[in-house]
């Protein structure tokens, strides 16, 4: 069983070079998306056909990086992201053009988890549309249990807490409406 390990508690090196690793991992990712979506325009494809092709040459890496990602950064990081999900696209075909949301999760990440003992989807499993649905409604359960618990006070000095969480509480319903989004893109 993954022992959850509070964010102060994680050495501060590690952390650092956990998300610099992350971050390279991201531009690398970006890059190769670029270079597909070049080769398709070039080879005559329509923008939008391009970019499909494109996101679905990284879909299993992209799948298991963010899994990884969304089960190692903080529960107020992994809100406000999903709260801009929206901008992503029907099928999340617009991710790349939003590295600025995705940086932000990747600075509130930790090497160690924090909130959930979910394990990130491998690469090669990525791929398999029953498999990341049911993580992803797996990993949605778990989160709104990480929200809902974090922001009940159990007393008078815990109601400054529901008070700083109230903003991501509030956007809930968004959120929800993001993870569908997700879902459904897997589908496609």
């Amino acid at each position: 069983m993954t022992t959850l390990i509070e964010p102060g508690q994680q050495d501060a090196a590690a952390t650092a070079g956990y998300r610099q690793h992350r971050r390279m991992l991201w531009q690398l990712l970006r890059v190769h998306h670029a270079d597909t979506l070049a080769e398709a325009r070039a080879r005559g494809f329509g923008v939008e056909v391009a970019r499909r092709a494109a996101t679905l040459s990284i879909r299993g890496e992209t799948r298991a990086w963010m899994s990884e990602l969304l089960t190692r950064a903080t529960v107020p990081a992994l809100a406000a992201f999903l709260a801009s999900g929206r901008r992503w696209g029907q099928s999340g075909e617009h991710l790349m053009d939003h590295s600025e949301a995705v940086v932000q999760v990747i600075d509130a990440s930790y090497p160690l988890p924090t909130w959930t003992t979910l394990d990130p989807v491998e690469p090669t499993r990525a791929l398999d549309e029953t498999l990341w649905s049911g993580w992803i409604c797996a990993w949605r359960e778990a989160f709104h249990v990480a929200a809902r618990s974090a922001a009940a006070p159990t007393t008078p000095e815990e109601e400054s807490t529901l008070r700083r969480w109230a903003p991501w509480l509030t956007s809930t319903a968004v959120i929800l409406a993001a993870t569908t989004i997700v879902v459904a893109s897997t589908r496609e």
